[in-house]
């Protein structure tokens, strides 16, 4: 089916519903989607710092941050491009209204051992550019925007990308990074959808072109792009989890500590063409409670319980995280703030799917984070999201795949400012009982990341 009708039809859709009256749901303490001054809070029911709409959110409050961080450099050779690329975004901005945000980000990966004639080391790159046009109630609460994600991803070399050095040349089925692998072509339009509605509010939904993994049982600080690498540590695929396609995802901010989540989507979709909403029917729908169990901060994450179901693919094959059969599972995320200046945060994830439907039958996996380790005090930025940060991770899997055997991750890393607005990270890796090579008991894995926004 061809795009542009299908975003003429969301546009549309948008622009009707902001008709609607508003709400006397209002929440006094919540947090209006247009502020962008705080990364920690994300603007919706969602805290995936992969979600176009979150990490929008995060690059603009980055750029509002005081200049009061300490890079190991203290000027960027980016710093030309970059002020001629914001020049450029802030007129479009004033003639039209539209926000943008761009991240560029770059990873080189090692391996200690590897399978007969497989490569030991991938180099790749990723790349989304953002973009959101608020068209009713600007800057109000019911306030509806058009919201485009651009997602690019390219390597170096024939073979060797870090996303596939797991499977390919480990037998790893936690893999050893995400999401450093390549498209052909290199970019594509991940989502498209209209946005309305938001804490104010009480509510808030979505639909269009929709990526579900970016939506369901996420955490502000999990993410591939900034702190853990490999899938196991990064996803939630014990849940049968479609690609991005055609879709919907809604919910309520019942009070300011508990929300309500659901979403439907194509489990046919396949990220590289926009759906067919003539296809089979087959649908992966989900529900989910989110709470803040015992918050120290006004930052806190959310713990979330996640219920699910997939109808399975058309053709039985597997896409993302559905092993393209039919079945349901649920998945438990707890996070908890360690210190009242929520600097330490600890986070828990146990999932399980059922008849085999889902990359992985179960996983569990321990996390935990400390931000600005070395206690900068006053120096250190309000919002600590954006501070240097070590962390470290314990990923346990058992795949669905026949044949495969349990594997578990140890993960540590550490991520600073090396220039002003861009991050560098070193991780470690341990990777034990690789799933599909049973002759290895353990290998290591060296990564160096680099993000920059703009």
């Amino acid at each position: 089916m061809n795009r542009f009708p299908i975003a003429i039809l969301v546009t549309l859709a948008g622009l009707l519903s902001c008709w609607m009256p508003a709400t006397v749901m209002a929440q006094p303490a919540a947090q209006n989607m247009q502020d962008d001054s705080n990364g920690n809070q994300p603007p919706g029911l969602t805290s995936d710092p992969l979600d176009p709409v979150v990490e929008l959110h995060r690059i603009r409050a980055r750029r509002a941050l005081p200049d009061t961080r300490s890079s190991l450099f203290g000027t960027s050779p980016l710093t030309p491009l970059r002020q001629g690329w914001l020049a450029a975004e802030n007129h479009v901005n004033e003639e039209t209204g539209m926000k943008f945000g761009t991240a560029v980000n770059h990873l080189f990966q090692r391996l200690t051992e590897s399978l007969p004639g497989e490569d030991k080391f991938g180099f790749s790159t990723n790349m989304t550019l953002i973009g959101t046009w608020a068209l009713c109630d600007v800057g109000g609460p019911n306030q509806g925007a058009l919201t485009l994600g651009i997602d690019g991803r390219w390597g170096y070399g024939p073979n060797a990308f870090p996303t596939d050095l797991g499977p390919n040349s480990l037998g790893s089925l936690g893999f050893t990074a995400n999401p450093f692998g390549e498209y052909k072509p290199s970019f594509i339009v991940r989502n498209l959808f209209w946005r309305q509605g938001s804490r104010e509010a009480g509510w808030m939904y979505r639909v269009g072109h929709i990526t579900p993994d970016q939506f369901l049982n996420t955490s502000a600080h999990i993410n591939p792009n900034a702190t853990y690498l490999p899938i196991a540590g990064t996803g939630g695929f014990a849940m049968g989890l479609p690609d991005s396609g055609l879709g919907a995802a809604a919910g309520v901010f019942v009070n300011d500590r508990v929300n309500l989540a659901v979403l439907a989507s194509d489990a046919d979709a396949n990220r590289f063409d926009f759906g067919d909403i003539d296809s089979a029917g087959n649908v992966f729908s989900a529900a989910e409670l989110q709470v803040k169990v015992f918050p120290l901060t006004a930052n806190a994450g959310y713990s979330k319980v996640t219920i699910w179901h997939n109808d399975g693919t058309e053709d039985g094959l597997a896409i993302n995280g559905s092993s393209g059969k039919e079945g349901w599972g649920v998945f438990f995320k707890h996070e908890q703030e360690l210190t009242c200046d929520g600097r330490a945060i600890a986070i828990g994830r146990w999932g399980k799917a059922y008849n085999h439907s889902a990359l992985y039958d179960q996983l569990a996996a321990a996390h935990f984070l400390l931000y600005d380790p070395f206690d900068a005090g006053e120096h250190a930025p309000k919002d600590l999201i954006h501070a240097d940060v070590v962390g470290a991770a314990y990923n346990w899997v058992q795949p669905s795949a026949t044949g495969s055997r349990d594997e578990s991750n140890v993960e540590i890393f550490y991520r600073f400012p090396l220039f002003p607005l861009t991050d560098m990270t070193l991780s470690f890796q341990e990777i034990i009982n690789p799933a599909l090579d049973p002759s290895n008991d353990s290998a290591s894995v060296f990564s160096v990341r680099f993000r920059s926004t703009f």
